[in-house]
């Protein structure tokens, strides 16, 4: 797994050469054609989709606003993309290298389309965008319009390009060294430690564990993610903001992948919210789509519905207790520790459950 990790980061690095290489005009061109090529030689069996579906979506919107069959066109070519999505997740063996976030930004071109806040991009702005390696394997999901307008504007810019060094080896060391090797270290400590605990407790406090070290090693890719891309000439979107600064819950979903839950938010929440007219449907789909966003399983659909209801419960809990007369250093120490339960907790109780039916 280490050995692919580092070969991925050496591929993207690799185009942050090439962009540099080439003449400016056609620089992100070489990279999207880079791009495809590391697509086609590591996953093979899902490239030819993800480079069928970058090139096509511009043409089905294009005939169906000749049609006006706006509507029509982005309703249809949305579950072309799902349910491709969906198979290619169901099949095992398939490599789907960044597919999921993929999906996702190929769903948002289609549905700013539909809503008349995006026009139509050209096949080659959309090659551009789709197939920009550094963010392909730990996102960002970037949007096309701060990626377009930022593409348009590339220059060099030796502050950037040092700057963006500086946050890719900070990455590297939070999902290398804190993430993996000392985090591990901690959770062998703990192994050791709990082995006569409740096996409740010692799920638990496992859970916890890996909560913090899917920090480390999330937010550290996506750190390096962001460095290669400044070191391009292009700032993309942040997707970490202190999460475990967050003094509830719902706090820390503005805070953790703020790109996802940004998406789930105005493409699954905003909609189902504004049909049904109820505000817990929304934040129920929404809950239910980043959970299987990360993973079809049982497991998944009883985590969606344990964070919705963490919010739920959050948000009742905001209105009917003066939070504001507890002093400020017991809710930053006490605030972070009830997240990361709530959090860590739902493995544990999912596991005591299906024991209990099993």
């Amino acid at each position: 797994m280490i050995e692919i990790q580092i070969l991925l980061l050496l591929l993207a690095l690799a185009a942050v050469a090439i962009s540099w290489c080439c003449p400016a005009s056609v620089a992100l061109d070489a990279v999207a054609l880079w791009t495809a090529a590391v697509l086609v030689a590591l996953a093979p069996a899902s490239a030819p989709w993800l480079l069928a579906a970058t090139v096509g979506t511009p043409l089905v919107l294009r005939l169906g606003e000749r049609a006006n069959r706006r509507g029509l066109a982005a309703a249809a070519w949305s579950l072309v993309l799902l349910s491709a999505f969906v198979a290619a997740r169901l099949t095992p063996g398939v490599a789907w290298i960044g597919g999921a976030f993929f999906t996702l930004r190929l769903l948002h071109v289609v549905g700013d389309w539909w809503m008349g806040r995006l026009a139509i991009p050209t096949i080659r702005r959309h090659l551009r965008y789709q197939l920009f390696l550094p963010v392909m394997f730990a996102g960002p999901i970037h949007r096309f319009e701060t990626f377009d307008r930022q593409a348009e504007r590339r220059r060099w810019d030796a502050p950037l390009f040092l700057a963006g060094i500086e946050r890719a080896l900070v990455g590297a060391f939070s999902a290398f060294v804190a993430g993996g090797w000392f985090i591990n270290r901690i959770a062998n400590v703990a192994d050791a430690r709990t082995k006569g605990w409740d096996p409740f407790l010692h799920d638990w406090s496992h859970a916890a564990i890996e909560w913090i070290s899917l920090y480390f090693v999330f937010a550290g890719f996506t750190a390096i993610a962001l460095g290669f891309s400044l070191m391009i000439g292009l700032r993309l979107e942040e997707n970490f903001d202190r999460p475990w600064a967050a003094r509830n819950l719902i706090e820390f979903w503005t805070r953790w992948h703020m790109s996802l839950t940004r998406w789930c938010r105005d493409y699954v929440f905003r909609p189902v919210t504004a049909v049904t007219r109820s505000a817990l449907a929304g934040l129920a789909m929404g809950m239910l789509a980043m959970g299987l966003w990360h993973e079809f399983s049982i497991y998944y659909l009883f985590w969606s519905f344990w964070q919705a209801l963490g919010v739920v419960l959050t948000r009742l809990a905001l209105r009917r207790i003066a939070f504001a007369r507890v002093p400020l250093a017991i809710r930053m120490v006490a605030g972070p520790l009830s997240v990361l339960a709530w959090l860590s907790v739902a493995r544990p109780l999912f596991s005591l459950i299906s024991r209990m039916f099993a």
